[in-house]
């Protein structure tokens, strides 16, 4: 019964989040997935997402179902220790909080990397899952999709390759075959971007936004990344776990993620350290005190103090909701605008030239 009450006060608190990241509309990013936009990551989960289009609530089906997988992925936190502590610090971690009920691909990809981190260190709660090799050739299958749904899903999976590298490593399999495993999705992930321009472009265009940053604003930009995954508290007990233990699978994960970030900030690849600070704090039990609960909290509120939770609804969906009963075939824009304008559209959008004028429902002018 206890844990049924659980699952429901998770549930809530994904709900409510979900709600608050709603009441913004949705962000162009958002509506790169909702409408199946074939770039910036693999079509797996966007294809998904954009099946559900002729649904009234297809944006909301998906916030609340990222939310609920990302805030009940606690469950596997708990695995990874027998005290309470570590879930605590998952489910208040500011990044967690920031992305919860938002329709990106990070929160999965975090949720994923979760996976891999349990499998490779195991069960050290209950002893489910202990890591050694006769006990994870029958989760092997299981694995392999997992590696590939991964990767199909964005493109910052690979940053997990470290632990997915070692968990097949365990395996009693040929070498052969464990180098065919590893490296035949990422192979396969390869070909897909090469036969994609658009895919192509948003790796080039990725590759370069950094460039033109001094050097200590990127490292501010990072620290601040590190710094909002864990709260703080999470951030610095998970980095020390990791260096503690010396498992240098979590550790080149961690430097991957690091390095990615130098290349290519977003503030949302936040969360994608989350799930090696869990890990690595789950190998320093010892110091997993219940006074760092409080910690994190006040962490926690610090970090988001001036941000809302709740945010005011965007000028695409204001404006949309006004010209509906407009006359006109389609709404031309002028200057430069992103996807959520076509998402919360119900006829085509244009980009203005004076001779679409007179079928237009109206002409937006955006700075």
């Amino acid at each position: 019964m206890r844990k049924l009450v659980t699952i429901f006060v998770l549930e809530a608190y994904a709900l409510i989040l979900a709600w608050g990241q709603s009441t913004g509309g949705v962000r162009t990013d958002e509506a790169k997935y909702l409408l199946d936009i074939p770039y910036p990551h693999p079509p797996l989960v966007r294809s998904i997402m954009h099946a559900t289009e002729g649904f009234v609530f297809q944006e909301m089906l998906w916030r609340i179902l990222l939310a609920t997988f990302l805030v009940q992925s606690v469950w596997i936190v708990a695995r990874l220790s027998k005290e309470y502590v570590l879930p605590v610090l998952w489910l208040t971690s500011a990044a967690l909080m920031l992305q919860t009920g938002t329709i990106m691909m990070a929160p999965i990809t975090a949720v994923q990397g979760l996976l891999f981190v349990w499998l490779l260190l195991g069960n050290s709660g209950n002893g489910d899952l202990p890591a050694g090799r006769q006990d994870l050739g029958k989760w092997g299958g299981f694995i392999a999709l997992l590696w590939v749904v991964s990767l199909f899903t964005a493109y910052q999976a690979i940053l997990y390759l470290p632990i997915i590298t070692v968990i097949i490593w365990r395996m009693e399999l040929s070498t052969t075959k464990k180098v065919f495993a590893v490296c035949a999705p990422v192979a396969l992930l390869v070909l897909y971007i090469l036969s994609n321009p658009l895919a192509m472009a948003s790796f080039v265009n990725a590759g370069g936004q950094n460039a033109v940053l001094e050097l200590l604003v990127v490292l501010k930009q990072i620290g601040r990344s590190w710094l909002l995954a864990g709260s703080v508290v999470l951030s610095i007990l998970g980095t020390v776990g990791m260096l503690r233990s010396k498992n240098y699978a979590l550790i080149l994960s961690f430097v991957l993620v690091v390095l990615f970030l130098f290349v290519s900030y977003r503030n949302y690849y936040s969360i994608l350290f989350l799930p090696l600070l869990a890990g690595g704090a789950s190998c320093v039990s010892d110091l997993l005190k219940k006074s760092l609960v409080t910690a994190q909290i006040v962490a926690t509120m610090f970090l988001l103090l001036g941000t809302s939770l709740i945010h005011s609804p965007s000028a695409a969906r204001l404006k949309m909701q006004e010209v509906q009963t407009h006359d006109g075939d389609y709404v031309l824009i002028n200057g430069n605008f992103g996807h959520q304008w076509q998402y919360e559209s119900s006829v085509p959008i244009y980009r203005y030239t004076p001779d679409l004028v007179d079928g237009a429902k109206t002409v937006i002018q955006i700075p």
